[in-house]
C-alpha cells in the first residue's frame, strides 16, 4: 500500500498547457525554407537547449544562436515566434479542477521551461483568461531556468522536496514523461505518467485524490 499522498508536484506542459514539440522544427523550416533537422540535432546534441533552459544562457544569446544557425536575415522577434510555436490553448479547467487539493495537500509546479515560453504562456493567460495567473493556482512554482535545474535530474527534485520541507513518501510527482518520472523515483517520490494534453480528471481519480 502506498503512502498517503500530502503533497503534489504537477507538470506544466502537456498537463496545464498543450504542447506540440514538433511545432518548432516546422515553423522554423517554413520560416527559412530548408531543412532544419540536422542543425537541430546537432544543437540538440551540444546540450543547447537545455542550457537556455537552466538559465546557463539568456535569451538574447538563445536568438542570436539560432540566428547564426539558420540565416541572421531573420528577426529575433520571427525566431522567437517558432519557438513559442510549441506552446497551445491554456486549459483554466484542469487549473480549476486542482483547487480543491490545495485544502489538503502542498501543491507545486515544477517545469522545464524558458523565459520566451513563460512570457508567451502568461500574455496567452492574460489575453483568454483576463485576470487570472498562473501563480494564483499554486503554492509555489519552479522553472527550470530560475532554479538552474531541469528534469529528469534528481538534484531538481531535492531541491523541491526541501525548498518545501516535503515528505519524499508522502509527494506525488505527476508528468507526461516516463524519463522525467525516473528522477523524482530515484528520490523516493511517488509518480504518475499522465498522457500528454489529455484530460486531467482520469490521473487524478487513479491517484485516489479525487
Amino acid at each position: 500500500m502506498q503512502p498517503a499522498i500530502h503533497h503534489l508536484i504537477f507538470d506544466l506542459g502537456g498537463l496545464f498547457i498543450d504542447v506540440y514539440m514538433d511545432r518548432f522544427a516546422y515553423s522554423l523550416q517554413q520560416l527559412v525554407g530548408k531543412e532544419v533537422a540536422p542543425t537541430l540535432e546537432k544543437l540538440q546534441h551540444e546540450k543547447f537547449f537545455d542550457a537556455y533552459e537552466t538559465g546557463h544562457i539568456h535569451t538574447a544569446q538563445f536568438l542570436d544562436t539560432l540566428s547564426a544557425a539558420f540565416g541572421n536575415e531573420y528577426s529575433q522577434e520571427q525566431y522567437a515566434a517558432c519557438w513559442n510555436a510549441i506552446l497551445g490553448r491554456v486549459q483554466l479547467d484542469q487549473l480549476q479542477l486542482i483547487q480543491p487539493l490545495r485544502k489538503h495537500c502542498d501543491v507545486v509546479l515544477l517545469s522545464n521551461t524558458n523565459s520566451l515560453h513563460v512570457e508567451a504562456l502568461e500574455a496567452e493567460f492574460e489575453k483568454s483568461h483576463p485576470g487570472e495567473r498562473l501563480s494564483n493556482f499554486f503554492d509555489r512554482i519552479y522553472y527550470s531556468q530560475q532554479i538552474g535545474l531541469r528534469k529528469p535530474e534528481p538534484q531538481v527534485f531535492a531541491h523541491v522536496v526541501e525548498q518545501g520541507a516535503f515528505n519524499p513518501a508522502h509527494t506525488l510527482f505527476i508528468d507526461d514523461s516516463a524519463g522525467h518520472l525516473q528522477g523524482a523515483q530515484a528520490k523516493g517520490l511517488q509518480t504518475l505518467l499522465h498522457p500528454q494534453n489529455a484530460p486531467l480528471l482520469p490521473s487524478l481519480q487513479k491517484a485516489g485524490l479525487l
